[in-house]
């Protein structure tokens, strides 16, 4: 079967090709790094493109932007076939680098990319690239022989060493970037809350990702539903989903929460949505640097997460955000309510999340420290 590819557009004879290869592209932080890079690098030297083995978002995004997406699908548990076609594809294309994103993607990428003689980097994005078995394996034997292993956090370049025994030949930290343009403080649209069906002068925690078990929802919800009680005219807006909805539906009507609850859905819409909120809440297990929790600052929220992976490195505590431990509801509680009741504090909180993303965390510094990583590889 042939690779299929949509969007397109002549980048010039001098420009060197960048493949974005991730496993899955869908509605996620990862997938959504793998965009913004396959947008908004400069095509007349680093001419952007994407693969992956299935694609569930962003077909609409990336082919406006002009953007060569290859399907490549993987059709058993090893595949040669992919293999080849891989092979193929980075000759035909004239790839010049190739930047994995996933574990399968920078096992067959770093092949392929041997057999083409073209250098493969891996961005770690969080340690659920180590959730299964043979990833703790492998991952230290393919760091060996990735050009660049990038790490989207400090945090999480020791613990990737700590734990799992991945230590790269050279290491780069690279922080996630978010859209400061896109993603800035401003008055809610007031037909929105209508929309959502929140009443006009209710409060407004938010979050915004898909529900899985990793994201712990139901601390979130016990936690809600505790700090309702201490908080008058108070609503909860979950953006996204997932397979945990219907259990976390229904743990909301357990609770009592009835219509002070609101399962928003997967949205295209991320940035209106968040100058609706307050508040901005991560109950995570465990995160990377969360795009999330980074566009939520970016628009001036205040926030209050969990203490585990990246989002201490992101979130100061008592400057921009109040921090739990994970699974804990009670002090989830305590620090939601505390924060819904101190509207100076939720201001001086959001402007100083505003600031922090503008200094360390836009999207522009991330693309320009990744050009500079593949030009120096392109270099080479």
């Amino acid at each position: 079967m042939p690779i299929a590819e949509c969007g397109f557009a002549d980048p010039g004879p001098r420009a060197r090709r960048v493949l974005q290869f991730i496993d899955t592209l869908m509605r996620g932080g990862a997938e959504r790094v793998v965009v913004e890079l396959a947008t908004r690098l400069g095509r007349e030297r680093l001419d952007p493109a994407v693969a992956c083995f299935r694609q569930e978002a962003y077909a609409d995004e990336l082919a406006a932007a002009g953007r060569r997406v290859h399907i490549v699908p993987k059709r058993r548990a090893f595949d040669v076939g992919l293999l080849l076609r891989l092979r193929r594809l980075l000759r035909r294309e004239r790839v010049a680098v190739v930047h994995t994103h996933d574990l399968q993607s920078a096992t067959y990428g770093l092949l392929a990319g041997k057999l083409a003689r073209v250098p493969v980097i891996l961005t770690v994005h969080g340690l659920g690239i180590f959730r299964q078995r043979r990833s703790a394996w492998l991952l230290p034997k393919l760091g060996c022989w990735l050009r660049r292993v990038v790490f989207v956090g400090h945090w999480l370049q020791r613990a990737a060493a700590e734990q799992f025994g991945l230590r790269p030949r050279r290491p780069v930290v690279i922080h996630n970037g978010v859209d400061t343009e896109r993603f800035r403080p401003g008055p809610p649209e007031p037909e929105l809350r209508a929309e959502l069906g929140l009443e006009a002068t209710a409060l407004v925690v938010g979050t915004v990702g898909n529900l899985r078990p990793v994201k712990d929802y139901p601390t979130l919800l016990r936690a809600f539903a505790l700090a309702r009680s201490r908080v008058a005219s108070v609503a909860l807006v979950l953006v996204g989903d997932g397979s945990e909805r219907p259990a976390l539906e229904g743990l909301a009507r357990d609770l009592g929460l009835g219509a002070s609850v609101r399962f928003a859905g997967a949205r295209d819409d991320v940035s209106r949505l968040l100058r609706a909120f307050d508040v901005f809440a991560l109950s995570s297990r465990t995160e990377g640097i969360s795009m999330a929790l980074l566009e939520a600052m970016a628009t001036g929220l205040p926030a209050v997460v969990t203490e585990t992976g990246g989002n201490p490195e992101v979130a100061v505590a008592g400057a921009t955000a109040a921090l739990a431990p994970v699974g804990d509801h009670e002090r989830l509680a305590e620090a939601l309510a505390a924060l819904l009741a101190d509207p100076q504090r939720r201001r001086a909180w959001g402007e100083a999340a505003r600031r922090r993303v503008e200094a360390d965390f836009s999207l522009d510094g991330m693309v320009r420290a990744y050009e500079a990583l593949y030009a120096e590889l392109v270099r080479r």
